[in-house]
């Protein structure tokens, strides 16, 4: 070959790699972008309905980016990816679609047609062809909805109300342009481990609605109510109070949201904006991310009923939830309210009451002991109600279930005329352990329970690490899988019950709404141990079992502890989210690049063609480069370091002296390679090989093999490339057995900065490296990066930031990179995530070793 003909060639090499690069630069950017369009659009979809117009702007915009990125991976392939064409125009065309759906119209008609901003619960204020239409369930919410079901049937015994409705909540978060806002400040909220940064945002959420304006209308509507009914029934306090969408429903919420009791007219503005507020307070936000709850399927309408001047108050359970065989109803009962009772800060005299036609008291717990009947003999009554009120509560509840067909709990109060009125029905929720009652284990003499009192609340076995909590203790310091000792049971430990093993109370009542949740969350529990129990805090470890109300030290029973953290882990384990438009647009489906489905005619969601059109595009770059075996290696210089990575550096823009063949970190004057290798390169760190010590004298192909290096886009043995510019570089590399991925570019504006990071692989398990995965995705959201993870797939983002702040990103992704290289062979447990996130947080980098 002449010498002429091999520097056309060259720079025909020379022409297709520039062409191929700036291609690769403009379809990453665009991918950037449209992974910020998929993060906002999930969330999005949490606060407003799948047909809202203003989601359909951005799925529009999304699409034509993923086109335009198929054009520009069909350029660089030579067409090879063509079928992406067809693949995204059958997306758009369904995604359309469902905008067109008569049904969906039809819900989006019903859902922004007029509604009432105040409905009345009072029969005498409706005609008698609306009173045959129950009201909206999603207007009115669920407890207002429980009470127009209980005023139906039992009028004289139900005070009548009114509800300032769901779409009277809507209209003040329209008007104080507040769902952006809420939107914005709940993103990622059920990641954020730092219980101050949590706690601000929520505490912000509820200034932003208390300091609302409420519009003419509402407001109107609601005085006019208070009105009719303060000339009716002559009333000037009134209870405001909680009626959120899905509340007192099958999820109770019990406990969640806050009341305002004894409330003057003049004040009711603001005791209703506070009622609002209280859908945001911490413990109902985590319980919503629990039940994996959109926000949008749980506005909040408001009841206001008349206040009842009570002698007595309490709460009635429909049947025994500790033993649901036993055909026993529960009465407990305090003086005056019943708010104090079921928060857990008074205790209850409780009634044991026999089912039949003539109910019998067969046991009193009184507030501070338990009276058990003896053969024969009534056991009467305890402290100040009548035992005639306490059978005739009971008959009345057996009333109520024969009228709704189920089991209830019901709030009920007796006015000073000795009048009694049902405040609240929910249905109530009982669930067993599925361990049959019959079997019992083996008491050994030197094994017996170091503690055995108190009443069952949710029965099973438990063990763990004994936490003694008081109020002023952070929740979020409670470990996982930890048996808890309260005091009483106060309603912010629902936060906690989800990570739990056991809940160990010393005072508190069977009917609060602590009981409650744990019975939802099917938490192993023992309510009201007394003073006693504070002789457990001698001891580190306890077996609990709640079903025989005693409690052990130390480990009892082989097995429970590992069922216990299964059952949490099955728990708190992310349920799948679905929905028309989710499945078409976010849903991930392609999770393996190296499956035989990893194909464009795969792709089943427009998230699918951007994982695919990213994969591809940077296999192809890079598959060219290896490709050249002449003239590439003038094109490439050989970084030297004493690091164990090998890296091939290729100069965009004279980065790099040209007379230098190998070149240290320090001759490369690209701005984001310099930040990087500063975290890279950082002194602090260490280069753990631990694979290279396990399969010490394996053949290379062999721990590739093995170690899962024969998988992703390139072998541990091959090259890597890093392509520089002086504010541009693309990283991309196999580390030991796992595959990453920077694409950077910092200059002084903020318009075009960002840097991406892509991650995957592992020589350990599958759930291990889907827990490094978990760590990863962690600690960039704690430096702010924007994560999508998938199993042990982690895609990041850092964009439209200055240069210093996009520096400092670069810096830190190097530090993690280097103490993840090798950590899907140290966590072995889910709890090893935080612990690993907490030492990279505070700099403690040998526990990387």
């Amino acid at each position: 070959m002449s010498v002429q003909s091999k520097k056309n060639e060259v720079y025909a090499m020379d022409y297709d790699f520039r062409f191929k690069y700036e291609t690769l630069r403009s379809l990453l950017d665009k991918n950037g972008n449209a992974l910020q369009i998929l993060s906002d659009l999930e969330a999005d979809l949490n606060h407003m309905r799948h047909y809202d117009p203003r989601i359909k702007l951005p799925i529009q915009m999304l699409i034509t980016k993923a086109l335009l990125m198929a054009q520009e991976l069909n350029l660089m392939t030579g067409n090879s990816y063509s079928e992406l064409y067809e693949v995204l125009f059958r997306l758009r065309y369904q995604a359309d679609g469902l905008f067109l759906d008569k049904t969906l119209d039809a819900d989006a008609e019903r859902s922004t047609a007029h509604k009432p901003f105040v409905v009345s619960l009072d029969p005498m204020a409706t005609t008698a062809s609306a009173s045959e239409l129950p009201p909206d369930p999603a207007v009115i919410g669920g407890k207002a909805f429980g009470i127009w079901q209980l005023g139906r049937e039992f009028e004289d015994l139900t005070p009548p109300g009114f509800v300032v409705t769901t779409a009277a909540y809507n209209r003040i978060i329209q008007d104080n342009h507040l769902h952006d806002r809420i939107r914005l400040l709940l993103t990622d909220l059920d990641v954020i481990e730092d219980q101050d940064l949590f706690q601000s945002r929520t505490e912000t959420i509820r200034r932003l609605i208390r300091e609302s304006t409420v519009c003419k209308e509402i407001e109107t509507a609601m005085v006019e109510q208070m009105e009719l009914f303060e000339q009716r029934f002559s009333t000037r306090l009134w209870a405001v109070r909680s009626s959120a969408v899905c509340e007192d429903s099958v999820h109770s919420f019990a406990g969640q949201f806050d009341s305002e009791l004894q409330i003057k007219k003049e004040n009711c503005i603001n005791a209703y904006l506070n009622v609002l507020a209280g859908r945001f307070t911490d413990r109902a936000v985590r319980y919503r991310t629990h039940h994996h709850f959109r926000e949008v399927d749980t506005p909040m309408a408001v009841l206001f009923m008349p206040m009842v001047d009570a002698a007595s108050a309490g709460v009635v359970h429909t049947c025994d939830t500790r033993n649901p065989d036993a055909n026993t109803l529960v009465v407990s009962t305090v003086q005056g309210l019943a708010n104090r009772m079921v928060t857990g800060e008074e205790q209850a005299d409780t009634f044991m009451v026999a089912k039949g036609k003539e109910p019998l008291i067969t046991q009193v717990m009184g507030a501070k002991e338990v009276k058990p009947a003896a053969d024969g003999e009534n056991p009467g009554t305890a402290g100040y109600i009548p035992q005639e009120k306490v059978l005739e509560i009971a008959r009345i509840a057996m009333d109520v279930v024969d009228r709704f067909g189920h089991e209830l709990d019901i709030e009920w109060a007796i006015d000073k005329t000795g009048k009694i009125r049902f405040l609240q029905a929910r249905p109530l929720n009982i669930t067993g352990d599925g361990t049959p009652a019959s079997v019992r284990p083996t008491i050994k003499k030197e094994s017996l329970p170091i503690l055995a009192r108190g009443i069952t609340i949710f029965p099973g076995r438990a063990e763990g690490p004994l936490v003694f909590w008081t109020p002023g203790d952070k929740l979020s310091q409670i470990p996982e899988g930890a048996v808890v000792l309260v005091a009483h049971p106060r309603p912010e430990l629902g936060a906690v019950l989800p990570k739990i093993a056991a809940l160990l109370v010393m005072e508190g009542s069977p009917v609060g709404h602590l009981a409650t949740l744990v019975r939802e969350f099917s938490v192993p529990s023992i309510f009201r141990m007394g003073e006693t129990a504070h002789n457990l805090l001698k001891k580190n470890t306890l077996s609990v079992n709640a079903t025989e109300r005693t409690v052990y030290d130390g480990v009892r029973w082989p097995g429970i502890r590992e069922r216990v953290l299964a059952r949490i882990a099955r728990k708190n384990r992310q349920q799948k989210k679905s929905g028309p438009l989710y499945d078409l647009i976010l849903a991930l489906n392609l999770l393996d690049p190296d499956a035989s489905s990893f194909k464009a005619g795969a792709c089943r969601s427009v998230h699918d063609t951007l994982r695919f059109m990213h994969e591809m595009a940077v296999r192809t770059m890079f598959g060219f480069g290896d490709r050249q075996d002449r003239g590439w290696s003038k094109k490439s210089k050989k970084l030297v370091t004493d690091l164990p990575i090998k890296f091939q550096l290729i100069d965009l823009d004279n980065t790099i002296p040209e007379h230098l063949k190998k070149v240290t970190p320090e001759n490369v004057a690209s701005v984001p390679f310099k930040a990087l290798w500063q975290g890279i390169m950082d002194k602090r760190l260490a280069w753990p090989e631990r694979w290279e010590k396990q399969m010490r004298g394996m053949p290379s192909d062999f721990k590739e093999t093995v170690l899962g290096g024969n998988r992703g886009p390139r072998r541990t043995s091959e090259k890597n490339y890093a392509i520089l510019a002086g504010d541009y570089m693309n990283l991309n590399a196999r580390f030991d057995y796992h595959y990453a991925m920077v694409d950077a570019m910092v200059g002084p504006g903020t318009e075009h900065n960002h840097v991406h990071f892509r991650f995957r692989g592992g020589g350990a398990s599958d759930e291990n490296r889907a827990r490094r995965a978990r760590f990863l995705e962690r600690v960039l959201r704690q430096e702010g990066f924007g994560v999508d993870r998938s199993t042990d797939l982690v895609t990041a983002w850092f964009r439209r930031y200055p240069r210093k702040d996009s520096e400092r990103a670069l810096e830190r992704l190097g530090l993690l990179m280097v103490c993840a290289r090798q950590l899907d062979a140290v966590l072995k447990r889910d709890s090893d995530i935080k612990r690993y996130a907490d030492y990279f947080a505070n700099g403690e980098f040998k526990m990387f070793l």
